[in-house]
């Protein structure tokens, strides 16, 4: 039972191993502690040390790095023959960390010299100098690709340093300014920069085209592309102090940190093209020695943008506007003197009127007219209409959010009620005429109140003539004593003539 519960656990724990991400427990290369001299009669073959993890390819003088540590002390990493040309290829993340110069030479030709290539953008060499000496000193230097990160002394070159598509980050303020070797990129003939990214950060110059030994080439100085910071404690830039150099910047985004930025000593000029200049932190972004008739010639900002801003500023009504001054005051600011590296300050021009275009307010559309349709369609009796809703709608429809440039609107919704309030119908009156049906209820119950009438008329007028006739009788009799037989005998003649009348109308 025990050994059934230990190979389950054991059985249990390779599962969980298993399930795990794979860990390469060998990727760390075995430590060099002694230089690699290139330059030995061994050398003349090819070489391989995996456990180390380099290689060596005599026929392209090709030395592959993968993942390599090497710690020399007081002696070069690595030592190349001067009088060739010596391609270092990287991959992973390579260190060399000597108290001299990392990569030292054997012998000096114009045309030789070190090629640093990476394999990837994330291939880095890491060349830590302990010892106030150069990190490197070669003919030439071409950082070709990769991530070449230095710490100590700076890179110099007899001849020519060159920067590809690689980064290349320095860091020399840690060197002893006394051994001089705390400059970033050191260079007597000239720093051609194409691409890629420098970032310095010197004790004393950041790129230093020195001049002296190396006539050649005359350009000292060429920025076509790539981002650069620069910080140098002396000066960022320096150029010339030996034979006489000129200076060429026609691209790349530039920044420049130190106190002085590009310095002119002994040189004829420099032609500054092209380029993106950021200076904020430079007391002078372009100086020339006191001594030197050097001069600087700058190209015209770029005024495309600001061209465009203006166009679109100018061509608004300032009427349409609540308050136009602060455009105003932007048009106003436009300086068309600026150079190329003043092109930040063009670019601050050009924000200001667009900020100024952002920020203005319309004034608001007139409402008169729209008020007067409003205030008279809500005057009327909606009860006094066959069909009000039309007016209504019209009325739900008013928007008082309109602006000046949208009076066409508000016109339109006055017009829509005006026009529905002169096509309102209005209610007819109740009539006075009786309907048909009742008229001839009415001629009837007339006709027979009129028949009664009649007869009662007749029979109060026969009454009437039999009253008068016996009050005549009667009167006759009374008034006259004398005749009392005739004023009898006329009174009996009316009553009978009353008798007959009567008897007439009972038949």
């Amino acid at each position: 039972m025990k050994k059934t519960r230990i190979f389950s656990t054991m059985l249990a724990t390779v599962i969980c191993m298993a399930s795990l991400p794979a860990i390469n427990v060998f990727a760390a290369n075995q430590q060099r502690t002694t230089t690699l001299d290139l330059t030995v009669a061994g050398f003349q073959n090819d070489q391989k040390n995996e456990d180390e993890g380099w290689s060596w390819d005599a026929a392209t003088s090709t030395l592959t790095l993968d993942n390599v540590d090497f710690s020399t002390a007081k002696k070069s990493c690595v030592i190349v023959d001067g009088e060739k040309v010596t391609n270092i290829v990287f991959s992973g993340d390579n260190k060399m960390t000597s108290g001299t110069t990392v990569i030292s030479r054997k012998g000096s030709a114009k045309d030789t010299g070190v090629v640093l290539s990476g394999k990837t953008k994330g291939s880095v060499l890491n060349l830590e100098e302990t010892g106030n000496s150069p990190s490197m000193d070669q003919p030439n230097i071409t950082f070709e690709s990769g991530t070449v990160d230095i710490q100590g002394g700076a890179a110099i070159t007899l001849y020519t340093i060159k920067v590809m598509e690689a980064a290349v980050n320095i860091d020399t303020t840690m060197a002893d300014p006394e051994d001089g070797w705390n400059d970033g990129l050191y260079a007597n003939g000239s720093i051609e920069i194409y691409g890629g990214e420098v970032n310095v950060k010197a004790g004393r110059i950041g790129l230093f085209v020195v001049g002296i030994g190396a006539p050649e080439p005359k350009t000292g100085l060429i920025i076509e592309d790539g981002k650069l910071d620069i910080n140098g404690k002396l000066a960022d830039i320096y150029v010339g102090s030996g034979n006489t150099k000129n200076a060429v910047i026609s691209g790349g985004d530039i920044t420049l940190g130190g106190n002085i930025g590009i310095f002119l000593y002994d040189c004829e000029k420099c032609e500054i093209k092209g380029g993106t200049f950021h200076t904020d932190e430079c007391e002078k972004p372009f100086a020339v020695h006191r001594d030197s008739s050097a001069v600087f010639e700058y190209a015209k900002a770029d005024y495309t943008e600001l061209d465009k801003a203006e166009e679109t500023a100018k061509a608004l009504n300032k009427d349409n506007y609540v308050d136009f001054t602060a455009v105003e005051k932007a048009l106003e600011a436009i300086d068309r003197t600026k150079n190329l590296t003043q092109q930040s300050d063009v670019d601050k021009m050009t924000k200001d009127i667009n900020d100024a275009v952002e920020a203005l307010v319309y004034k608001s559309a007139d409402y008169t007219e729209l008020d007067k349709a409003e205030k008279a369609a809500k005057a009327l009796n909606k009860d006094d209409y066959e069909d009000f809703s039309e007016v209504e709608k019209a009325l739900a429809a008013i928007d008082r959010t309109k602006n000046i440039t949208e009076q066409a609107d508000v016109d339109a919704m006055a017009k829509a009620i005006n026009d529905a309030v002169a096509n309102l119908v209005k209610k007819a009156p109740a009539s006075s005429q009786p309907d048909s049906e009742n008229s001839s209820d009415n001629s009837s119950d007339i006709s027979s109140s009129s028949a009664v009438d009649s007869s009662s008329s007749d029979s109060k007028s026969t009454d009437s003539k039999s009253d008068s006739s016996s009050k005549a009788a009667s009167n006759a009799s009374n008034t006259n004593p004398s005749t009392g037989v005739a004023g009898g005998a006329f009174a009996l003649a009316l009553l009978s003539g009353a008798a007959v009348v009567m008897a007439k109308k009972k038949k």
